[in-house]
């Protein structure tokens, strides 16, 4: 019987023959492909999960979108009833900032706490519970603490908890007007019962008692009440609530968005970073997998066709022998899309990384069905896509005459020993038929594993820079000496100054609003008492004149500013601002935030009263000490000026966010590991299939003389050449990129930006590709050498 025309009973006969045969084989290769299509599904849904779960963080914690930080006894009740009937006003959260009121069960649990006065407010605080309940707004005796609270002081659900209030007489006249309440008792300890347990995206240890304890004991505490406030329009109305909390108030009013105070805004920065990383690692898998796994599929389907000749005797035309070979890349896809969704379903638990996981509010394991459905149809798709490629170029090279072997052309003497020559030429050509390697994928392979591991390992050299040097976030200084309401007393900054082991001492003042073209703004004014200690500035210059200001970034961009442009700054009409700078943190801002003048130019621009000092100004005496100073000695002394308690003396630390951003380390090295395993595996790839699909050249070669340890130095060689030629072409594309990413990162965090070099990488990575692809090389090597001219010629 003669087939002329495609049928399905040839396809089946055939195809059901191949399968008995190689079913396993077949199957094999569908878990091949389904694991490497799902661990990189698994990676797209770690991104996904990453990219949201801040925002998830804070729908389920209710956020709300700006704190009024008035932190003055003059924002009452009244100016409170005018705040909520704003029309942008959704809902206010009012909360005492408490003085004094510290835990002291469990011991050392140093953290105060905002204080919530209504039931509505309790959640805007304690964020997400989970474990336990809300506290009952009706009892003053129970608290939710956060998992920081829970692992550092092993406090769960049903522990006591006990605060204490401690004011002396004394240090009550310090405090400004409206804070002390008059004529009560100041010191006090209350119990509380811990009723739940809520989720920590900090490093600090927090609590936050029912609002019934505020109830209870509001008339004693000392504080001043402020308000978080949910808008209507959200983080677009901040400005308009701004301007109308100023009218309101009569004076400018720090209103601050949370999303800068609870610093979303750069958790959302790193996120992004190690979503963009999880993509990168997808798309390395994918391609570096679908390679290898594509050759594979590729070898598989020209196997099948050994019994081509054979059917085409009997009149199978391309029509049917197409869809024949085809056919048993079935098994495969069905085997690949199922273990693609189990992979990618059983890695789920390990992603989001880093900061996405600490926000991530229900870690582990998840089905996102849409990355599952489309990484199963697209690794289905793909195999049929290249089986059929592949099916239809094995059918048209058989059909084609056969060309002559190339095995004597490696035997032309150039400069190189015949080993090394031999080495080259398996480096660099192709081949044909059923002699090809595939030397292109292991070259791109090698130089791309390179790339990834030299630009991964820059980018965290630019990283742990970042987190190590505090002056990369802002912070020359070494210590601090605060007084949060008032000033520092004189006699206090001469004692300091006249410290022989202190080098630099400069008065930094901070009033929490100064009015920036009608925006309140938070705003240091700065005098050198010492020497100097020069802020870090990233453009422009410092200001020095009464008419200049300089800003940090994220309030630089808040307000639409630029460096040259003229502004109002309080009662100084056309300030110049003349840089963009990096400041010292505060209780309400951020290293990125504030303005910066000369102590005089923030006199000038404050109000008489205000400017000279007093409710609205911090006081703080940075201090960097001499070289070689006997660093524990000096902090005693400074501790101790003014007495004991007077102020706040405390050493320079990076900024909450910057040593969140530590947490971003493992990434670039999890990823610089999986590229040095991708480049491995493309080049141990085509070590393996030089020595059997070019088995007949070797043998010939061992036919004409060519030796054990030839054979042996020809694919070490080869392996040499490849890893070279990686490395070469790697390193400094690796070394740019790296520098490149680090930098945008560093741009937008913000951060100062050094150029990173992993020089240790970059001295070792050559050597090392070398040591691995000569390892990698020796069971290939071993292998050519075992190679015998008459078993492997018979066939001639």
């Amino acid at each position: 019987m003669v087939m002329r025309s495609p049928t399905w009973a040839a396809v089946r006969i055939w195809a059901r023959a191949d399968l008995r045969r190689r079913w396993r084989s077949w199957a094999i290769l569908g878990l091949l492909a389904g694991v490497t299509m799902g661990l990189a599904g698994a990676g797209i849904a770690g991104a996904r999960r990453t990219a949201s779960a801040v925002p998830r963080y804070e729908r389920a914690s209710q956020s709300p979108d700006a704190a009024v930080l008035a932190n003055s006894a003059e924002f009452d009740a009244h100016e409170r009833a005018e705040m909520d009937a704003l029309p942008e006003v959704k809902e206010s959260y009012p909360f005492e900032i408490g003085f004094g009121l510290n835990p002291v069960k469990p011991p050392n649990f140093e953290s105060a706490t905002l204080l919530p006065t209504t039931p509505a407010g309790m959640k805007a605080f304690y964020g997400v519970l989970v474990a336990g309940r809300a506290p009952d707004p009706a009892r003053a005796d129970e608290v939710v603490v956060d998992e920081n609270a829970r692992r550092m002081f092993s406090l769960g659900i049903g522990s006591t908890m006990v605060v204490a209030q401690a004011i002396a007489p004394a240090d009550a006249a310090n405090f400004p007007p409206g804070v002390i309440p008059r004529h009560v008792a100041l010191n006090f300890t209350a119990s509380f019962r811990v009723v739940g347990i809520a989720k920590s995206v900090g490093s600090d240890p927090g609590w936050v008692p029912s609002s019934g304890f505020y109830a209870k004991y509001g008339a004693r505490t000392a504080g001043f009440i402020n308000a978080f406030v949910t808008l209507r329009g959200g983080q677009r109305d901040i400005p308009r609530f701004a301007a109308d909390m100023n009218k309101i108030v009569g004076s400018p009013v720090n209103v601050e968005s949370t999303q800068d105070l609870y610093g979303f805004r750069k958790s959302k920065n790193v996120t992004s970073v190690e979503r963009e990383g999880l993509l990168l690692f997808a798309l390395a898998v994918v391609l570096g997998g679908g390679v290898l796994v594509g050759q594979a599929l590729v070898r598989a389907v020209t196997a099948g066709a050994a019994d081509l000749p054979t059917w085409r005797a009997m009149g199978a035309d391309n029509a049917t022998v197409v869809p024949t070979l085809v056919a048993p890349a079935i098994v495969t896809a069905a085997v690949a899309a199922l273990t693609t969704i189990v992979t990618a379903f059983a890695l789920s638990s390990r992603f989001p990384l880093g900061a996405g996981r600490t926000y991530d509010l229900d870690v582990g394991f998840h089905a996102d069905w849409l990355v599952l459905a489309f990484a199963a149809l697209t690794v289905a798709l793909g195999i049929f896509v290249t089986a059929g490629i592949a099916a239809a170029w094995t059918v048209r090279a058989r059909a084609a005459r056969e060309r002559s072997s190339s095995s004597g052309k490696w035997l032309a003497r150039g400069t190189f020993p015949p080993a090394l020559d031999v080495g080259f030429r398996l480096a660099v050509e192709p081949g044909r038929g059923s002699s090809a390697v595939p030397v292109r994928s292991a070259l791109i392979g090698a130089i791309v594993g390179v790339l990834g591991v030299v630009g991964c390992l820059t980018f965290r050299a630019g990283l742990d820079n970042a987190v190590k040097s505090p002056e990369r976030s802002g912070v020359v200084w070494d210590f601090s000496v605060s007084a949060f309401e008032g000033s520092v007393a004189p006699a206090d900054v001469t004692t300091i100054t006249r410290d022989a082991d202190i080098a630099s001492v400069v008065d930094a003042k901070w009033a929490r609003s100064l009015s920036i073209n009608g925006v309140a703004t938070p705003t240091f004014g700065t005098q050198a008492m010492k020497s100097n200690i020069p802020f870090v500035v990233l453009s422009g210059r410092a200001p020095t004149a009464v008419n200049e200001i300089a800003f940090a970034p994220t309030t630089m961009r808040s307000l639409h500013l630029h460096v040259g442009q003229d502004i109002t700054a309080g009662r100084t009409a056309h300030t110049k601002v003349v840089g963009e700078v990096l400041l010292p943190a505060t209780s309400h801002t951020d290293y990125d935030q504030s303005g910066w003048m000369t102590v005089p130019a923030l006199r000038a621009a404050l109000p008489p009263v205000i400017g000279q000092g007093g409710d609205d100004v911090e006081d703080n005496i940075l201090i960097r000490f001499r070289s070689g100073a006997e660093v524990n000695a000096v902090r005693a002394r400074l501790a101790a000026v003014g007495g004991e308690g007077t102020y706040e003396a405390i050493p320079s630390a990076r900024p909450i966010s910057v040593v969140d951003l530590g947490k971003l380390r493992t990434l670039p090295l999890a990823l610089a590991i999986f590229f040095g395993l991708l480049a491995a595996a493309t080049v141990a790839h085509a070590l393996v299939t030089t020595v059997r699909r070019r088995r007949r050249d070797l043998a010939v070669l061992r036919s004409l003389g060519f030796t054990r340890r030839q054979s042996r130095i020809a694919i070490a060689w080869q392996a040499t050449l490849l890893a070279l030629a990686g490395a070469l072409v790697g390193i400094p594309l690796g070394v740019l990129a790296g520098q490149r990413f680090w930098r945008a990162l560093a741009t937008t965090f913000p951060l100062v930006y050094a150029t990173p070099l992993a020089l240790v990488t970059v001295i070792l990575v050559v050597p090392l590709a070398l040591v691995v692809a000569n390892l990698l090389a020796a069971g290939p090597a071993h292998a050519a050498t075992r190679i015998s001219p008459a078993g492997a010629l018979r066939v001639e």
